[in-house]
């Protein structure tokens, strides 16, 4: 016999037109999940910062990190020619490198592009120390496309490292007579705000909201519940994060959980099997009573994920992991000797989806996509948590 279990349903479509935050893996719980990096998407503001901040002067790379100009949003300038390899080179990859020092005086994703006149920059991020430590303490590295750090907390200084490779052939070449150095480059820097929950989050330049939250109208007054609804404001997602979880009271046996399709989610965890931009729901499962309970998860379609941690939030503390597979359902097993852990269901891509500044918040808004039922609207997802008594450890 099925026992349904239906926690609240998160918000409604209707109020769904708010820009999502952080369609990726990262996010700033409890988890810890931040300063997450990823490929560049589309481009923010054309004024290349959402922060307010007035832009420091352009200024050079410096051939030494120590002597690294402070920069801030905007267009930065330099060359390679006749510098030499400092800190290991950008990356810890060897070849010339300069460097910037970027301050983040808010709270902030960070954007970071290398141009080459002659060739495709490599660009690494340090924290703040002029180290050669790339094994252990590298942000970031990437070599031409471009990325976002997200969510770096404010007064940040971060070492920025442009560099080639040392065998790159235009380092034998002299100087040119006449244009451009081949060896001369630009970095592009921009940053937009990570809004906190209530913030005013319209016009879209203000900045994305927070992990866990959506730009949404307030709701109208109490006392006039059909007037127009007010200003937009960063607004948490219920069950988006392990701090917004719904509790499930689990029994042994089957239990069955119901998800709308249509439901607001973002993506504010990062899994060890994947789901990079899919939007997920977090539930806090509550075991029947002290264990070890074997635990199984499963789905009533494909594309669906599925990410199991106990006690707590953290990565590390991860049980089991299962990426979405688009042909058939997933499913996973693992123990819990504990009393709760969190399940992260991956939901389906939508579609029609549309997003903006992938994995630092989208502009788009994803509803979901899944089976239709006969009066066109999508069915509910399924999903089954079993518990069970594990088998005796082999003696």
């Amino acid at each position: 016999m099925r026992r349904r279990v239906s926690p609240r349903l998160g918000l409604a479509l209707a109020v769904a037109a708010g820009a999502l935050p952080s369609l990726g893996c990262g996010g700033d719980d409890e988890a810890g999940e931040v300063t997450t990096v990823m490929n560049l998407g589309t481009t923010g503001p054309a004024d290349g910062t959402s922060t307010g901040e007035v832009e420091p002067p352009t200024q050079e790379g410096s051939d030494l990190c120590a002597l690294a100009p402070i920069v801030g949003a905007g267009t930065h300038y330099g060359s390679l020619r006749a510098h030499a390899v400092s800190l290991g080179g950008a990356c810890g990859e060897g070849g010339p490198d300069a460097f910037f020092r970027l301050e983040v005086p808010r709270r902030s994703d960070v954007q970071l592009r290398g141009l080459g006149s002659g060739f495709s920059p490599r660009v690494g991020v340090l924290p703040h120390a002029c180290v050669d430590e790339w094994d252990t303490r590298q942000l970031h590295c990437d070599h031409g496309a471009g990325t976002w750090l997200l969510d770096v907390a404010a007064g940040s200084s971060l070492v920025v490292a442009v560099g080639i490779d040392g065998d790159h052939p235009i380092l034998g070449l002299p100087p040119p007579t006449a244009g451009p150095d081949p060896l001369s480059f630009s970095l592009e820097v921009k940053l937009r705000n990570v809004l906190e929950i209530g913030d005013a989050c319209e016009p879209e330049g203000r900045g994305r909201c927070t992990s866990g939250a959506a730009c949404l109208p307030t709701p109208p007054p109490e006392d006039d519940p059909q007037g127009q609804p007010g200003p937009a404001v960063c607004t948490a997602i219920e069950a988006d994060t392990c701090d917004s979880a719904v509790s499930l009271e689990l029994a042994e046996g089957s239990n069955w959980v119901e998800i709308d399709p249509v439901t607001l989610h973002t993506d504010a965890h990062a899994h060890s099997c994947g789901g990079a931009r899919q939007r997920e729901r977090v539930l806090r499962l509550v075991m029947p009573g002290s264990g070890p309970y074997g635990l199984e998860v499963r789905g009533d379609r494909p594309e669906l994920g599925f990410a199991i941690r106990s006690p707590g939030c953290g990565p590390a503390e991860e049980r089991a992991c299962v990426k979405a597979d688009p042909s058939v359902p997933t499913a996973i097993t693992t123990e819990i000797a504990e009393s709760t852990a969190m399940l992260f269901v991956e939901l389906p891509d939508d579609d029609e989806e549309t997003y903006g500044e992938t994995e630092g918040g989208s502009t788009g808004t994803d509803t979901g996509s899944g089976t239709t039922g006969d009066d066109g609207e999508e069915a509910p997802i399924l999903v089954e948590v079993r518990v069970f008594e594990p088998k005796p450890a082999p003696r």
